[in-house]
Protein backbone atom coordinates (compact mmCIF):
# COMPACT_ATOMS: atom_id res chain seq x y z
CA UNK A 1 0.00 0.00 0.00
CA UNK A 2 1.39 3.29 -0.81
CA UNK A 3 2.48 5.75 2.41
CA UNK A 4 0.34 8.73 1.09
CA UNK A 5 -1.16 10.00 -2.26
CA UNK A 6 2.03 9.81 -4.07
CA UNK A 7 4.48 6.92 -3.49
CA UNK A 8 8.23 7.30 -2.79
CA UNK A 9 10.58 4.99 -1.60
CA UNK A 10 12.57 5.76 0.50
CA UNK A 11 9.81 6.61 2.65
CA UNK A 12 10.34 10.29 3.77
CA UNK A 13 10.07 9.83 7.52
CA UNK A 14 9.40 13.02 10.12
CA UNK A 15 11.06 13.14 13.83
CA UNK A 16 8.66 14.81 16.44
CA UNK A 17 11.47 16.31 18.41
CA UNK A 18 10.19 17.98 21.89
CA UNK A 19 11.87 18.97 24.95
CA UNK A 20 13.04 17.36 27.49
CA UNK A 21 10.38 15.42 30.47
CA UNK A 22 12.97 16.43 32.76
CA UNK A 23 15.56 18.69 31.66
CA UNK A 24 13.68 22.00 30.24
CA UNK A 25 16.29 23.53 28.50
CA UNK A 26 17.21 20.49 26.56
CA UNK A 27 15.78 18.50 23.81
CA UNK A 28 14.60 15.12 24.32
CA UNK A 29 17.67 12.78 24.48
CA UNK A 30 15.54 9.69 24.65
CA UNK A 31 14.91 10.41 20.78
CA UNK A 32 18.29 10.91 19.86
CA UNK A 33 19.52 7.52 21.97
CA UNK A 34 16.95 5.41 20.67
CA UNK A 35 16.36 6.65 17.12
CA UNK A 36 18.87 8.44 16.26
CA UNK A 37 21.37 5.91 15.83
CA UNK A 38 18.40 3.61 14.27
CA UNK A 39 17.98 6.40 11.27
CA UNK A 40 20.89 6.93 10.55
CA UNK A 41 21.54 3.45 9.83
CA UNK A 42 18.42 3.49 7.59
CA UNK A 43 19.53 6.26 5.51
CA UNK A 44 23.09 4.96 5.24
CA UNK A 45 21.39 2.02 3.57
CA UNK A 46 19.29 3.49 1.29
CA UNK A 47 16.19 3.07 3.40
CA UNK A 48 15.02 5.54 4.52
CA UNK A 49 15.08 9.58 4.57
CA UNK A 50 14.21 11.48 8.12
CA UNK A 51 14.03 14.68 9.30
CA UNK A 52 14.02 16.05 12.72
CA UNK A 53 11.99 19.29 13.38
CA UNK A 54 11.05 20.47 17.01
CA UNK A 55 7.11 19.96 17.59
CA UNK A 56 6.84 23.66 17.73
CA UNK A 57 8.33 24.50 14.31
CA UNK A 58 6.31 21.69 12.10
CA UNK A 59 3.82 23.78 9.28
CA UNK A 60 1.61 22.06 7.18
CA UNK A 61 4.53 22.06 4.48
CA UNK A 62 6.70 19.37 6.96
CA UNK A 63 3.84 17.24 6.66
CA UNK A 64 3.55 17.29 2.96
CA UNK A 65 7.45 16.61 2.34
CA UNK A 66 6.69 13.03 4.44
CA UNK A 67 5.33 10.17 4.57
CA UNK A 68 4.97 8.94 8.05
CA UNK A 69 6.02 10.71 11.71
CA UNK A 70 7.85 9.32 14.44
CA UNK A 71 6.93 10.38 18.34
CA UNK A 72 8.04 9.44 21.48
CA UNK A 73 7.07 10.18 24.80
CA UNK A 74 5.31 13.50 23.71
CA UNK A 75 2.76 14.80 26.29
CA UNK A 76 1.84 18.30 24.92
CA UNK A 77 -1.52 19.27 23.35
CA UNK A 78 0.45 20.23 20.15
CA UNK A 79 1.99 16.18 19.57
CA UNK A 80 -1.83 15.44 19.85
CA UNK A 81 -2.36 18.07 16.98
CA UNK A 82 0.03 16.57 15.00
CA UNK A 83 -0.98 13.24 15.03
CA UNK A 84 -4.51 14.31 14.10
CA UNK A 85 -2.95 16.86 11.14
CA UNK A 86 -0.83 13.59 10.01
CA UNK A 87 -3.53 11.36 9.79
CA UNK A 88 -6.12 13.80 8.17
CA UNK A 89 -3.38 14.38 5.22
CA UNK A 90 -2.78 10.62 4.96
CA UNK A 91 0.46 10.01 7.25
CA UNK A 92 1.67 6.90 8.47
CA UNK A 93 1.90 7.71 12.83
CA UNK A 94 3.97 6.25 15.26
CA UNK A 95 3.80 6.90 18.94
CA UNK A 96 6.89 5.29 20.61
CA UNK A 97 7.02 4.33 24.50
CA UNK A 98 10.44 3.21 26.18
CA UNK A 99 9.05 4.16 29.44
CA UNK A 100 5.68 3.56 31.17
CA UNK A 101 5.61 7.37 31.23
CA UNK A 102 1.80 7.55 33.30
CA UNK A 103 3.06 6.48 36.42
CA UNK A 104 6.61 7.83 37.28
CA UNK A 105 8.38 6.48 40.02
CA UNK A 106 9.13 8.39 43.57
CA UNK A 107 12.50 9.23 42.47
CA UNK A 108 11.68 11.16 38.82
CA UNK A 109 12.38 14.53 38.70
CA UNK A 110 9.59 14.98 36.33
CA UNK A 111 5.72 15.82 37.25
CA UNK A 112 2.78 14.60 34.72
CA UNK A 113 -0.49 16.60 35.55
CA UNK A 114 -4.16 14.94 34.49
CA UNK A 115 -4.35 16.84 31.05
CA UNK A 116 -0.55 15.95 30.27
CA UNK A 117 -1.63 11.84 30.99
CA UNK A 118 -4.78 12.73 29.34
CA UNK A 119 -3.03 13.86 26.02
CA UNK A 120 -0.64 10.65 26.10
CA UNK A 121 -3.44 8.38 26.74
CA UNK A 122 -5.34 10.47 23.68
CA UNK A 123 -1.77 9.76 21.25
CA UNK A 124 -1.66 5.96 22.20
CA UNK A 125 -5.12 5.43 21.25
CA UNK A 126 -5.32 7.68 17.82
CA UNK A 127 -1.42 6.43 16.44
CA UNK A 128 -1.74 4.36 14.04
CA UNK A 129 0.76 2.29 15.49
CA UNK A 130 2.43 2.61 18.89
CA UNK A 131 5.91 0.72 19.47
CA UNK A 132 7.44 0.20 22.41
CA UNK A 133 11.11 -1.08 23.70
CA UNK A 134 10.34 -4.59 25.18
CA UNK A 135 7.56 -6.93 26.45
CA UNK A 136 6.39 -5.90 29.62
CA UNK A 137 5.91 -2.34 28.20
CA UNK A 138 4.06 -4.12 25.73
CA UNK A 139 2.00 -5.81 27.85
CA UNK A 140 0.91 -3.17 29.98
CA UNK A 141 -0.29 -1.09 27.29
CA UNK A 142 -3.20 -3.73 26.31
CA UNK A 143 -5.79 -2.10 28.37
CA UNK A 144 -5.00 0.77 26.09
CA UNK A 145 -4.26 -0.28 22.90
CA UNK A 146 -4.56 -4.36 22.73
CA UNK A 147 -1.82 -4.21 19.76
CA UNK A 148 1.37 -2.79 19.47
CA UNK A 149 4.75 -3.77 18.20
CA UNK A 150 8.08 -4.39 19.59
CA UNK A 151 10.97 -2.12 18.34
CA UNK A 152 14.20 -3.03 19.89
CA UNK A 153 17.37 -0.83 20.51
CA UNK A 154 20.77 -1.24 19.20
CA UNK A 155 23.70 0.01 18.39
CA UNK A 156 24.86 1.16 14.89
CA UNK A 157 28.20 -0.94 15.14
CA UNK A 158 29.13 0.89 11.34
CA UNK A 159 29.03 4.38 12.26
CA UNK A 160 30.85 3.48 16.05
CA UNK A 161 34.04 0.90 14.92
CA UNK A 162 35.49 -0.59 18.20
CA UNK A 163 38.07 -3.56 19.07
CA UNK A 164 38.38 -5.33 22.35
CA UNK A 165 41.73 -6.79 21.16
CA UNK A 166 43.45 -2.89 21.22
CA UNK A 167 41.83 -1.31 23.50
CA UNK A 168 43.76 0.88 26.16
CA UNK A 169 42.61 2.13 29.68
CA UNK A 170 43.34 5.47 30.61
CA UNK A 171 46.78 6.09 32.41
CA UNK A 172 45.07 7.81 35.30
CA UNK A 173 42.02 5.33 36.21
CA UNK A 174 38.87 6.57 35.45
CA UNK A 175 35.06 4.90 36.13
CA UNK A 176 32.03 5.94 34.31
CA UNK A 177 28.47 6.90 35.70
CA UNK A 178 25.67 8.49 33.61
CA UNK A 179 22.40 8.85 34.77
CA UNK A 180 18.81 11.01 33.84
CA UNK A 181 16.03 12.30 35.64
CA UNK A 182 17.16 10.99 39.30
CA UNK A 183 19.24 8.44 40.37
CA UNK A 184 17.17 4.82 39.64
CA UNK A 185 16.89 3.84 43.58
CA UNK A 186 14.85 4.60 46.50
CA UNK A 187 15.40 2.06 49.65
CA UNK A 188 19.29 1.85 48.56
CA UNK A 189 19.87 5.50 47.18
CA UNK A 190 22.04 6.37 50.81
CA UNK A 191 24.17 2.97 50.60
CA UNK A 192 25.08 3.10 47.08
CA UNK A 193 26.15 6.94 46.97
CA UNK A 194 28.05 6.11 50.16
CA UNK A 195 29.71 2.87 48.93
CA UNK A 196 30.30 5.06 45.44
CA UNK A 197 32.17 7.84 47.73
CA UNK A 198 34.14 5.40 49.99
CA UNK A 199 35.57 3.29 47.00
CA UNK A 200 37.06 6.98 45.53
CA UNK A 201 38.70 7.68 49.18
CA UNK A 202 39.87 4.76 49.35
CA UNK A 203 41.61 5.51 45.54
CA UNK A 204 42.24 8.65 45.73
CA UNK A 205 44.23 8.00 42.25
CA UNK A 206 40.78 7.22 40.18
CA UNK A 207 38.63 9.99 38.64
CA UNK A 208 34.83 9.37 38.34
CA UNK A 209 33.01 11.20 35.27
CA UNK A 210 29.91 12.01 35.84
CA UNK A 211 27.22 12.52 32.65
CA UNK A 212 23.90 13.63 32.93
CA UNK A 213 21.22 15.31 35.57
CA UNK A 214 22.37 16.59 38.64
CA UNK A 215 21.58 15.15 42.00
CA UNK A 216 21.39 16.77 45.45
CA UNK A 217 24.51 14.67 46.40
CA UNK A 218 26.46 15.28 43.42
CA UNK A 219 29.11 17.66 45.48
CA UNK A 220 29.70 14.89 48.09
CA UNK A 221 31.77 12.39 45.62
CA UNK A 222 35.25 13.24 45.69
CA UNK A 223 37.32 14.01 42.10
CA UNK A 224 33.58 14.15 40.31
CA UNK A 225 34.23 15.08 37.05
CA UNK A 226 30.37 16.86 35.84
CA UNK A 227 31.15 16.26 32.00
CA UNK A 228 27.19 17.39 31.64
CA UNK A 229 25.21 16.19 28.08
CA UNK A 230 26.60 15.85 24.53
CA UNK A 231 24.65 14.98 21.16
CA UNK A 232 23.99 10.83 21.22
CA UNK A 233 27.02 10.11 18.70
CA UNK A 234 29.36 12.61 19.97
CA UNK A 235 28.80 11.29 23.76
CA UNK A 236 29.55 7.82 22.52
CA UNK A 237 32.86 8.25 20.36
CA UNK A 238 34.08 10.34 23.97
CA UNK A 239 33.21 7.55 25.81
CA UNK A 240 34.56 4.96 23.87
CA UNK A 241 37.83 6.79 23.39
CA UNK A 242 38.08 7.74 27.33
CA UNK A 243 39.74 4.11 28.15
CA UNK A 244 37.44 3.72 30.97
CA UNK A 245 38.21 0.90 33.34
CA UNK A 246 34.46 0.42 34.35
CA UNK A 247 30.69 2.51 34.63
CA UNK A 248 28.62 1.72 37.65
CA UNK A 249 24.73 1.31 36.38
CA UNK A 250 22.51 1.13 39.45
CA UNK A 251 18.79 0.22 38.74
CA UNK A 252 16.38 -0.41 41.43
CA UNK A 253 15.29 -4.29 41.80
CA UNK A 254 13.39 -6.42 43.85
CA UNK A 255 13.87 -4.19 46.70
CA UNK A 256 12.37 -1.22 45.83
CA UNK A 257 8.56 -2.77 44.93
CA UNK A 258 6.91 0.39 44.33
CA UNK A 259 9.23 1.04 41.27
CA UNK A 260 9.71 -2.55 40.33
CA UNK A 261 7.29 -2.52 37.42
CA UNK A 262 8.84 1.11 36.63
CA UNK A 263 12.20 -0.33 36.48
CA UNK A 264 11.33 -3.41 34.64
CA UNK A 265 9.39 -1.02 31.54
CA UNK A 266 13.33 0.11 30.49
CA UNK A 267 15.35 -1.25 28.12
CA UNK A 268 19.07 -2.45 28.76
CA UNK A 269 20.48 0.31 26.73
CA UNK A 270 23.31 1.30 28.66
CA UNK A 271 24.68 -2.34 28.13
CA UNK A 272 23.90 -2.63 24.89
CA UNK A 273 26.24 0.89 24.28
CA UNK A 274 29.01 0.01 27.13
CA UNK A 275 29.27 -3.66 25.74
CA UNK A 276 29.61 -1.78 22.04
CA UNK A 277 32.49 0.55 22.83
CA UNK A 278 34.31 -1.64 25.56
CA UNK A 279 33.34 -0.69 29.14
CA UNK A 280 33.06 -3.49 31.66
CA UNK A 281 29.68 -2.18 32.89
CA UNK A 282 28.64 -2.99 36.54
CA UNK A 283 24.99 -3.34 36.76
CA UNK A 284 22.04 -3.99 39.26
CA UNK A 285 20.06 -7.29 39.63
CA UNK A 286 17.47 -5.79 38.17
CA UNK A 287 15.23 -7.58 35.72
CA UNK A 288 16.77 -5.33 32.97
CA UNK A 289 19.92 -6.66 33.05
CA UNK A 290 19.43 -9.96 34.91
CA UNK A 291 18.05 -10.92 31.34
CA UNK A 292 21.00 -10.07 29.57
CA UNK A 293 23.98 -10.06 31.31
CA UNK A 294 26.23 -12.89 32.29
CA UNK A 295 27.85 -12.18 35.49
CA UNK A 296 31.75 -12.31 35.35
CA UNK A 297 31.26 -12.97 31.92
CA UNK A 298 29.63 -9.97 30.01
CA UNK A 299 29.49 -7.96 32.81
CA UNK A 300 28.88 -7.58 36.79
CA UNK A 301 25.27 -7.98 38.51
CA UNK A 302 25.36 -6.61 41.91
CA UNK A 303 22.78 -6.70 44.36
CA UNK A 304 21.36 -3.39 46.05
CA UNK A 305 22.13 -5.07 49.87
CA UNK A 306 24.39 -4.08 52.30
CA UNK A 307 28.34 -3.26 50.88
CA UNK A 308 27.72 -5.23 47.64
CA UNK A 309 28.37 -2.26 44.99
CA UNK A 310 32.06 -1.33 47.23
CA UNK A 311 33.13 -4.86 46.91
CA UNK A 312 32.29 -5.34 43.15
CA UNK A 313 33.86 -1.96 42.47
CA UNK A 314 36.95 -3.14 44.65
CA UNK A 315 36.90 -6.34 42.89
CA UNK A 316 36.65 -4.95 39.28
CA UNK A 317 39.21 -2.38 39.89
CA UNK A 318 41.93 -4.83 40.84
CA UNK A 319 41.02 -7.42 38.55
CA UNK A 320 42.39 -6.20 34.88
CA UNK A 321 41.83 -9.65 33.82
CA UNK A 322 38.33 -9.52 34.34
CA UNK A 323 37.89 -6.27 32.89
CA UNK A 324 39.21 -7.49 29.56
CA UNK A 325 37.49 -10.70 29.71
CA UNK A 326 34.08 -8.55 30.01
CA UNK A 327 34.97 -6.10 27.65
CA UNK A 328 35.76 -8.52 25.10
CA UNK A 329 32.30 -10.88 25.87
CA UNK A 330 30.23 -8.02 26.36
CA UNK A 331 31.90 -6.64 22.72
CA UNK A 332 31.04 -10.11 21.14
CA UNK A 333 27.52 -10.65 22.86
CA UNK A 334 26.37 -6.77 21.56
CA UNK A 335 27.31 -7.89 18.36
CA UNK A 336 25.57 -10.82 17.71
CA UNK A 337 22.74 -9.49 19.43
CA UNK A 338 21.94 -5.79 19.45
CA UNK A 339 22.85 -5.01 15.99
CA UNK A 340 20.22 -2.77 14.29
CA UNK A 341 19.23 -4.77 10.89
CA UNK A 342 16.41 -6.35 12.48
CA UNK A 343 14.74 -3.34 13.83
CA UNK A 344 15.46 -1.55 10.58
CA UNK A 345 13.06 -3.74 9.13
CA UNK A 346 10.79 -3.56 11.28
CA UNK A 347 10.24 0.04 11.40
CA UNK A 348 9.61 -0.18 7.87
CA UNK A 349 6.96 -2.39 8.24
CA UNK A 350 5.58 -0.46 10.80
CA UNK A 351 5.58 2.49 8.22
CA UNK A 352 4.22 0.75 5.09
CA UNK A 353 1.82 -1.29 6.64
CA UNK A 354 -1.94 0.23 6.29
Amino acid sequence: MPLSTDTRYPPRLLVVQRLSLSHSRLKSRSIGARFGPLLDYMERHGLLQWQEILETEIGIEDFRRHDAVLLNKHSSTRGLEIIQTAKALGLRCIYDLDDWILDLPSYSVTNLDEDVLANIVSMIREADVVSVSNPVLQNKLKYLRPVSAILKNGFDHEALPYSPTIHNESGQPRILFSNTDGIKLVSHRKQFLQQLVAFMEIHPEVQLDFWGDHFPEIGRIPRLNDRGFSPNKTYKETIRDAGYWFAVVPLGGQEDPETLFFNSCKSCIKYIDYGSLGIPGMYSHSPVYTEVVQHGETGMLVHNQGDEWLKAMTDLYQQAALRQKIREQSYADCIANFGLQASAHKLLELIARA
